[in-house]
Parts: structure tokens; sequence; C-alpha cells
């Protein structure tokens, strides 16, 4: 009686089974699958091209140009002393100043670079040598870190160049020390003389 039970049992399953992939079967027959050879869609990724000719990079501020003009240049200072109220929480700028956790940088513009007296420079500042001149002052506040590496001033920099410019003529506008300015930079060939050099000469009557 188990055996009868078993053996009914066992070819239901079977044929249950054998229904499920005859209808399997049955489906991929009438309804063939169809994929394309290429996607529907493709991810786009941009990357970033690493040749070609980089960028030039701009000149230094034409600094004997921008400081010989008197209404300028008092603007200048004005936007200046404004800009420095940023710094005097690590330097003094007046006369006589203490040192914070940069030296006194009353007398800056002119003198040696790491020669205030009583201030600790880094090893990298001292090794930067030179004079604190326009060009030289214009250089280390684009990126003090990045011109003088080792330097221990942490400071991102000044990116915007006006504010650099206007910066560097406050400090020269304190300082006792007198630096001649340099020449001013020549100038650019106007563009209309630029577009003319190609030009054939017109034909003269014959």
């Amino acid at each position: 009686m188990s055996d009868l039970r078993f053996n009914s049992i066992a070819g239901a399953v079977l044929a249950s089974v054998l229904g499920i992939m005859g209808v399997g079967v049955a489906a991929d027959a009438i309804i063939e699958p169809n994929y394309p050879e290429k996607a529907g869609f493709l991810p786009v990724v941009e990357v970033a091209s690493t040749g070609g000719a980089a960028a030039e990079p701009a000149g230094p501020p034409d600094f004997g140009r921008l400081f010989a003009d008197p209404a300028g240049l008092a603007e200048l200072i004005a936007r200046g002393d404004r800009l420095h109220a940023q710094c005097v929480s690590c330097h003094t700028f007046e006369a006589g100043g203490a040192n914070r956790t940069g030296p006194n940088l009353h007398d800056a513009f002119g003198r040696a670079v790491a020669s205030h007296a009583g201030y600790e420079y880094s090893e990298a500042m001292i090794a930067h040598g030179g004079t604190w001149d326009y060009l030289a002052l214009d250089a280390f506040l684009l990126s003090p870190m990045t011109n003088t590496r080792g330097t221990k001033m942490n400071f991102a920099g000044v990116r915007n160049e006006t504010d650099r410019v206007a910066l560097i003529a406050y400090m020269r506008s304190i300082s006792p020390i007198n630096v001649p300015l340099p020449a001013p930079l020549p100038e650019a060939a106007p563009a209309e003389a630029e577009a003319t050099e190609g030009e054939a000469p017109a034909a003269t009557p014959g």
C-alpha cells in the first residue's frame, strides 16, 4: 500500500517537472529572443585631455605703469590698507611692532628676506634669499607655500592680482625703504597692425 502511494507521488512530481520544461521549450520556439549587437545606451565618460600645449602663464603686474599714476596709486594704497586687516592676526604693521606668528612687516618692503631682528625664520625662508621688491612680493603673496616650500606662513595666498598689487602698494607706502619703480612693461602692438601685416599690397593699374 505504501509502495503504491510512493510511486503515485513520484510520478506526479516527475510529470510536473516535465510539464514545466515543456512550457519553457514551447515559449522559446514561439518567442525568439533578439538582443541587439550594441547596447541602446552607453554611459558618457569625459576624460580630460593631457595632450597639447599648456596655457601660457600671465605675466607679472606692470608696477612701473600702475604706480606711476598718482591718483591710481592712492586708490591702490587705500584698498591695500583695507585688505591688510586680514593679516593682523599674524603680523603687525606699525613701526617697532612686535612679532607675532609672523614677523613685523612695517619695513618688509625693500628689506632683505628673513632679516627682521628677533624673529626666528624657517630654514626654507632663510634659504629663499633676495630682497622683498615688487616682483618678489607678488610671487610670494600669490602662493606662499608654493613659492617657499617649508615656510611657516600657512596661508593659501592672494589669487586676485589687483588685491596683491594693492597690498604691495600699501606695504610700500609704510616702509621707510625706497625701492625705485621698475620700468613700465612694453605695451602690446595694436591688433589692427597685426591684422594688416599679412595682407597683400593692392595691385596698381598698369
